[in-house]
């Protein structure tokens, strides 16, 4: 009976059928786990995709800030011309314009040939046009600023990579530019009517630009091969008068190459450049490949997901479409994959291995390995992204209220141990509500981000600096008296009122902050939270004292 029941088990009865169950489980469990890893490889290909597109949108946006910012810098040189002048032009250069400003078209170097020349056209001509004004009386002024101002820009130099060239275009019926070869009559009026009839120049008019911001124009036919721009430009004011317009070209060609070289090895991809208006800017394929470009549909669809967020993708059939808004320029890149072009690429290869894997049964070990390290990688990942978002602001990237009264009031002890001084700035932005209520909180944002990055610069390595409110500021220097730390609050001040801040396509804003400062040999304490409370008292004292001001004493 013993043998019996041994030969016989009744506790398996089917082995076969368990055998084939487990290897159905196996088989169901590696193929699903097959799956999802493809379909993870796929999300992490995209987000692959939107990322790259991402950093050539973020690095072009970099290209186009500096061209900007050029710009506002050489519109506030020609605003300090014309307020007061440092560089006059000689009467004998005066007088020559007085002579030839009837012709047809003239030339002047107003600087002994040091500057950049004048090119103009005449009375009659400037007449005709109703966008210019040849006031006499102010006229001495702009050509006394012009002759300032082609100092400047004969010695500025342009960027290699993106900007072509520099010139001003003014209303009184001349205009500079270093790159400019005309020298007969005809020509200079040639070259000078195309400038006034661009619509770069009637787009600064106080009608169509009444916030004075930067505007953006381009040629109108995105197959034409000639050489073709886009120009940024901003218009010259002066005492409520316009005298012209301060412009900047970058080479579309460049942009195309930019776009080529940052795709590196993933050549098969598709970027394209366009306008708000959906035309193409450039491309890094030739665009009379009309089946590379998006239709009027996708082009409608897009504009409506542009309206919610300045990134993002969908999927379009075989194709994958990823876009990214530009900061500085009112457009969009748009990056086109298709599923041959994933196919042949890493993405392909992987999945291509990942079959063979599973043809093998041994795609479920390796898939634990890989499982197991990205969760490791995430994990650690993750501790290091909260450790860092524990100490610093994310915003401003300055020290949080919290790490920063910790690390400040350590800094105060050690000095009243070693018998040092040190002082405390607050410092507070002025109206910064009026900010996020007229703009938004995005342009608010980057009013905080910008202040933080002034006052970063300002201090030394030793000055611990944290964000201890919303518009707030704290800052603890140690080693420094009172006097000391006043004028380095007053270098902070002045920074901040002295730039212009680009908060959107059309609009810079000027901002200021009230700062109060302490010392802890002049309070006799080295309590860091009594000093932070006497700079705080100074601070609303300079508010209410008008604020855009320092306050060190009660």
């Amino acid at each position: 009976m013993v043998l019996k029941r041994t030969l016989n088990p009744t506790r398996f009865r089917h082995p076969g059928r368990v055998v084939n169950l487990c290897f159905a489980i196996v088989l169901l469990c590696s193929t699903l786990l097959t799956w999802r890893e493809v379909v993870v490889l796929e999300n992490a290909y995209l987000a692959g995709q939107r990322n790259s597109l991402d950093t050539i949108a973020t690095a072009l946006d970099r290209h186009l800030q500096y061209g900007v910012d050029r710009l506002l810098f050489y519109r506030s040189a020609m605003e300090e011309a014309l307020e007061a002048p440092v560089i006059t032009p000689s009467q004998e250069a005066l007088a020559a314009f007085f002579a030839q400003r009837d012709s047809e078209g003239w030339l002047l170097n107003v600087n002994d040939k040091r500057g950049v020349p004048l090119r103009g056209v005449s009375d009659d001509y400037v007449e005709q046009n109703p966008y210019l004004n040849r006031e006499e009386e102010r006229l001495n002024q702009e050509l006394t600023a012009a002759s300032e101002f082609s100092y400047l820009m004969n010695s500025a130099s342009a960027d290699p990579a993106l900007q072509r060239n520099m010139f001003y275009t003014s209303r009184a019926g001349f205009y500079l530019s270093p790159a400019a070869q005309e020298q007969e009559e005809a020509r200079i009026r040639a070259h000078y009517h195309r400038l006034v009839n661009h619509p770069y120049f009637s787009a600064h008019s106080k009608r169509s630009n009444p916030t004075r911001g930067v505007r953006w124009t381009h040629s109108q036919s995105p197959v034409d091969q000639a050489d073709r721009s886009l120009t940024a430009s901003v218009p010259l004011d002066h005492e409520q008068r316009w005298y012209g317009v301060l412009a900047l070209d970058f080479r579309v060609d460049a942009v195309t190459q930019f776009l080529l070289e940052s795709l590196e090895e993933d050549h098969e991809a598709d970027i394209v450049l366009y306008d708000s208006h959906f035309q193409v800017i450039a491309a890094t394929k030739s665009t009379t490949h009309r089946g590379r470009l998006l239709s009027a549909e996708q082009k409608t669809k897009l504009a409506q997901m542009m309206k919610k967020a300045t990134e993002g993708d969908y999927r379009l059939g075989a194709r994958f479409i990823s876009w990214a808004r530009l900061s500085y320029f009112d457009g969009v890149l748009v990056r086109v994959d298709t599923l041959a072009q994933s196919a042949s690429g890493e993405f392909g290869k992987i999945t291509l291995v990942l079959a063979l894997l599973w043809l093998l049964f041994t795609s479920m070990l390796i898939f634990s390995w890989v499982v197991i390290r990205r969760m490791v990688h995430d994990m650690y990942q993750m501790q290091h992204h909260l450790q860092w978002r524990a100490w610093y602001d994310t915003l401003t990237r300055l020290y949080n209220r919290g790490a920063f009264f910790e690390r400040a009031k350590n800094a105060a002890a050690r000095c009243r141990e070693q018998n040092q001084p040190c002082a405390v700035i607050q410092l507070d932005l002025d109206h910064f509500k009026s900010v996020n209520d007229r703009f938004g909180h995005q342009a608010g944002d980057r009013v905080l981000s910008h202040a933080a990055g002034l006052v970063s610069q300002t201090l030394r390595a030793e000055d611990i600096a944290g964000r201890v409110g919303g518009e707030e500021f704290c800052i603890l220097l140690p080693g420094a008296t009172r006097d000391e730390a006043e004028r380095v609050a007053e270098r902070i001040r002045t920074r901040l009122n002295a730039r212009e801040i680009l908060i959107t396509q059309n609009t810079t804003l000027r901002i200021s902050g009230s700062l109060g400062v302490s010392g802890a040999q002049e309070e006799g304490t080295y309590d860091f939270e009594q000093l932070q409370l006497v700079a705080d008292r100074r601070l609303y004292l300079a508010k209410q004292n008008g604020r855009n001001g320092v306050r060190a004493r009660d």
